[in-house]
Parts: structure tokens; sequence; C-alpha cells
């Protein structure tokens, strides 16, 4: 017997219903992963200079002794807004246009893949000044924290409104074939289990069925994380009043004014290829668990609501 799905195409899930159940996941996905989200940033935002790595110890040292313990909850409540704003819309824009496609006749996987993306690229544009204002702080190696308020008249003063969607093209293309790629092997892997529960032993099975939500996970971020780090980048580089994690400034002057590719040019020149996957072990360690609380979670809710 096959376990309820409500994200499988011909599910119809009310958008309201997708929205609540959407940000309290986004919510519960968030808690306790702040810290590993900080340190992720800080590494994808550091600049390798000669060579030089730093290491997820290296960060954890130096900001320990620099911005204190605080300074790892740094950005928690513009990241939290975030993803409750992203986790309500994603969820709720995906039962929205998995409801209005359906009646194509596209295959269950490439139905996901489609509405994921979907999803994805609404999501990440209507959450994105909330990221924006995540990085900033962040990026700020001074031990007192900036108020949210003097961020944005910051951000404002710099580029006015287009200053808190700077880098929201690359973000929307990295989340959309992010989100499209975990929905669609979400989706694969428990319409295989479902195909093959009686072919298959019941422990491989259940294994492989409780494992779709990491696997999607960890496939999505290992194909978007270079876009993820130039973005970063880049937000950073069209910053003017950041005490940014390096003392390298001409490293982040080089990014003004360049675009995506470009910047992530720059970056292999100086840097390497390695620097573009700088913070992937964090952001795995991040991921998964928050896919996969994210997912549950959902699931979790609806049924809530439906029963």
């Amino acid at each position: 017997m096959s376990h309820a799905d409500h994200l499988r195409k011909g599910e119809n899930v009310t958008v309201w219903k997708s929205l609540l159940a959407g940000s309290f996941s986004g919510l519960i996905a968030r808690f306790g992963t702040a810290p590993m989200d900080t340190i992720k940033i800080r590494l994808q935002i550091m600049p390798m200079k000669n060579g030089q790595k730093f290491g997820i110890i290296d960060v954890v040292r130096d900001m320990f002794r620099q911005e204190g313990l605080k300074g790892f909850w740094k950005g928690n409540i513009p990241g939290s807004i975030m993803y409750i704003v992203y986790g309500g819309v994603q969820f709720s824009s995906y039962s929205l246009f998995n409801n209005l496609l359906s009646p194509i006749g596209w295959s269950p996987q490439l139905h996901s893949l489609i509405v994921g993306a979907l999803a994805g690229s609404t999501s990440s544009f209507a959450s994105y000044p909330f990221d924006v204002l995540r990085t900033r702080f962040v990026a700020d190696r001074n031990s007192e924290l900036s108020s949210i308020t003097s961020t944005i008249k910051h951000i404002w003063s710099e580029k006015g409104a287009q200053g808190f969607f700077k880098g929201s093209t690359s973000s929307m293309v990295a989340i959309t074939l992010s989100t499209s790629i975990m929905f669609s092997v979400y989706e694969s892997i428990k319409i295989y289990c479902d195909q093959t529960r009686s072919d298959n032993p019941p422990f491989w099975n259940s294994a492989l069925d409780n494992s779709a939500s990491s696997i999607g996970g960890v496939a999505s971020k290992l194909v978007t994380f270079p876009l993820d780090t130039i973005r970063r980048r880049m937000v950073i580089g069209h910053s003017q009043n950041v005490n940014g994690p390096s003392k390298q400034a001409n490293m982040y002057e080089s990014y003004n004014k360049l675009g995506l590719i470009r910047i992530g040019a720059v970056i292999i020149k100086q840097e390497g290829i390695y620097a573009l996957y700088k913070g992937v072990t964090m952001a795995l360690f991040k991921s998964v668990p928050s896919t996969t609380i994210s997912l549950y979670s959902y699931e979790l809710f609806i049924k809530s609501i439906a029963g």
C-alpha cells in the first residue's frame, strides 16, 4: 500500500493549506540550522589568496575569536523570515501549478520537474530581499550586530529598490534548478518505491523511500552550489558598507559591475575552481536535514489539517 504523498501529480491540495504548511515547514527547517548556514555563507564569500584554503574549523575559530558566540546567529531574523516566506510560497505555488498543469499529459517525473522549477523561481523572487539582508549580516565581521533597519537604509541609499534584488537572476536560476531537481528526484524515488513495493525486499524499499528527501537535497545542492557562491560574492561586491570577512577589499571590488558569468570567471582565475565549492560540505550537512525536515513537516501539517 502506498504512502500518502501530497506533492504527487493529481493531488488537489488547496493553495491556502500549502501556504500554511509550507510556512510552518520552512520555520521548522530553519530551527537549529542557523549556525551551519552562517558558517557556510562565510566560507563562500571568503576569498582565497595564493591558494590558501580556509576550512570549517578555521572559520569557526575566527568567528568565535572576533565575534563571539552570537556571531553564529547573525542574520537569524531575516533568515527566519526568508525561510517562512520561501517555504510558504514554494509549497503553495507548487500546489497551484500542480493543480493547473495536472490535465497536461506529462509523465509524473517531468511534471514534478516543471512544477518544481516554477515553484522554485516564484519562491526565490518573493524571499530574495531577506536573503540579501541575511548575507549582508553574515558578511559583517564587526562583533556588534547591525540592526535590520540600518541595514535596509544602507542598501536603499546605495542602490535603491534594485539593491534588494542584486543577484536575484542567478538566484532564481540556481533555485529553479535546485527545486526542480529536488522535487523530481524526490518524486521519482517515491514513484519507483510504489511501483516496485512487491518486487523489492521490504527493508530496501523502506530505506529508499525514507531517504528520498535526503537524496533529492544532496543532488540539487551539488548541481547548483557554484551559482549560489557566485551570487553571494555578487551581493558583497556591490556593497559599500560591509566590513567583509576578508581584508582583501580589492577582491570584492573586482566583482563590482560584473555579471554572473564574469564573476565566476574571476573567481576561477584568481582562486581556482575549488573556490566555487567552498562551504559545500557544510551546505550538505545543513541541506540534508533541512530538506528532510521541510518535506516531512509539510506532509505532517497537511495530514493534520486534512484529518
